[in-house]
């Protein structure tokens, strides 16, 4: 089970959390917590729209690291495999992440 990860004085702390809903995809967290379901542990920019709409609501903000974006690691070689290329593409478009 994924850790919840905080901060506590500025530093890093994790936290086991147990519930009666687990789940391993971020649309269906996003749709739990919305539905009243519980808390969910998820990305800003993922959450950010139910924020913005007021589904949702930011808990212990202060105490949540945060990160300058989505990473994705792969083989640095120049012709991915066309299945990887199709989901970095994806990934761009759905996120609007910029290039290096």
């Amino acid at each position: 089970m994924y850790r919840w990860q905080f901060l506590k004085k500025g530093q890093p702390r994790e936290m086991a959390v147990q519930g009666s809903v687990i789940v391993n995809d971020p649309v269906l967290n996003l749709s739990a917590a919305v539905k009243g379901l519980g808390l969910a542990y998820a990305a800003e920019p993922l959450a950010a729209e139910h924020v913005r709409q007021g589904r949702l609501e930011r808990v212990l903000a202060s105490s949540c690291p945060g990160t300058p974006g989505f990473f994705l690691y792969f083989p640095s070689r120049h012709q991915a495999l066309p299945k990887l290329r199709v989901f970095i593409d994806s990934v761009r478009k759905h996120l609007r992440v910029s290039q290096p």
